[in-house]
């Protein structure tokens, strides 16, 4: 069986088409993004906005459209933070669901730390205690774990997208790295007690992060040096350049920086010294979770 899933996240409106083998696991066949950067524009304004809107829709048909060239049987789609948070994120909803034909479910912060549990422990899951972090553009999901078995879970408002519009400039200037990394640290206080043998990292900047490492050899693993190497090289330049050098788009630059300082604080945090990147998250967990529940997989 081939599934689709959709999601309209913070930074990203993002598409993934997978095979469902017989062992239950999940293969990619094929992933696309547009970046409308809904969430910085909700942190500002407390709304999507009506331009906004229709980029967010532009965006989602566009994926919509590349997914569907695989073939796919099924498509779930979702929205999460930046649309929860909005005043008009029910009409984005509506708007969404009437473009694509699909119902776009709202996905509350618990449900999402689940999904994304559930799509990372898939290939990452650790027999001992660990740790997932969901970094996404406007949230961040941390969920302590025993093998495949959710200890708990928070959303902090510590997304990337919204860091760097608020903290960062282009490129960062001396001190905004320092403020950004003591407001975040505030919000951190409030992250679940743990003490992981692991911590895995999903979502859009741990896996971009590898590339800036590394294009030719993207690590799995990340540590403080990697991390220190790739904030030093995104902010070398202005990001419309940085992005030509490692070919990707500039709005993902910029929230890479700030992603960055996440995960090094992350890593000070649970006292880690490396954190595993996984490939597998949200999109992965809608799509297993349909598989188990059918039409009733957003609840």
């Amino acid at each position: 069986m081939r599934l689709a899933a959709v999601d309209i996240g913070s930074n990203t409106v993002h598409s993934l088409v997978a095979e469902v083998g017989d062992d239950g696991l999940l293969s990619d066949v094929a992933h696309y993004v547009e970046m409308p950067q809904l969430g910085a524009a909700v942190a500002r304004d407390g709304e999507i906005g009506r331009r906004k809107r229709r980029q967010t829709v532009a965006a989602l048909r566009k994926v919509v459209s590349q997914a569907a060239e695989h073939d796919y049987e099924v498509l779930v789609a979702g929205a999460t933070a930046a649309v929860r948070q909005a005043r008009d994120g029910d009409e984005l909803l509506v708007e969404a669901s009437q473009a694509i034909q699909v119902p776009v479910r709202l996905i509350g912060e618990q449900r999402e730390a689940e999904l994304s549990f559930s799509g990372v422990a898939m290939r990452h899951q650790h027999k001992g205690e660990w740790l997932m972090a969901d970094l996404g553009g406007g949230s961040l999901e941390l969920v302590p774990a025993t093998g495949r078995t959710m200890k708990g879970w928070a959303t902090l408002a510590l997304g990337s997208g919204v860091l760097a519009d608020r903290f960062l400039s282009d490129p960062p200037r001396d001190g905004e790295r320092a403020r950004l990394r003591e407001a975040a640290l505030a919000v951190m206080r409030r992250s679940p007690e743990w003490e992981p043998e692991r911590l895995v990292a999903t979502g859009g900047t741990a896996s971009n992060l590898t590339l800036v490492v590394s294009r030719r050899n993207p690590p799995d693993v990340l540590d403080q040096a990697a991390l220190l190497t790739a904030e030093a090289r995104l902010d070398a330049e202005p990001a419309a350049r940085v992005a030509r050098q490692f070919r990707l788009p500039r709005p993902r630059i910029k929230a890479l920086r700030a992603g960055v300082e996440i995960l090094l604080l992350l890593l000070d945090w649970y006292g880690a010294h490396r954190v595993h990147v996984s490939h597998e998250g949200l999109r992965h967990g809608m799509l297993l979770a349909y598989r188990e529940k059918g039409d009733g997989w957003a609840g």
